[in-house]
């Protein structure tokens, strides 16, 4: 009988209310810190790949302007000799670029 009258007093209800909300609280400001890691961890990372796009972009136009005879396909294997980085397809800076092939026959 006594268990129901800790439970029906309300001398013992409030610290326990009190202690929940101190809880919840910060459970909320642990969830608020965790999600602006996880923002401003993306944002580093999408600035990241924004400036290794414009130094590929810069190696590219430097390559294509001060060597003669150069072609994007040229450029791109002394930029990225893997040949991977800069292929129309992979890298959206190139998106706009038509492949070309000659024959000779």
């Amino acid at each position: 009988m006594s268990l129901l009258a800790n439970a029906s007093d309300p001398a013992t209800r409030q610290p326990r209310s009190s202690m929940f909300w101190l809880l919840l609280g910060a459970l909320a400001v642990a969830q608020l810190f965790a999600f602006w890691l996880l923002c401003s961890h993306q944002v580093r990372k999408a600035e990241a790949r924004h400036n290794e796009m414009t130094v590929q972009q810069m190696a590219l136009a430097d390559c294509l302007q001060y060597i003669p005879g150069s072609t994007i396909a040229s450029c791109s294997s002394h930029i990225d000799p893997a040949g991977a980085g800069l292929q129309p397809a992979n890298n959206p800076a190139m998106t706009g670029a038509v492949p070309v092939s000659f024959s000779y026959r």
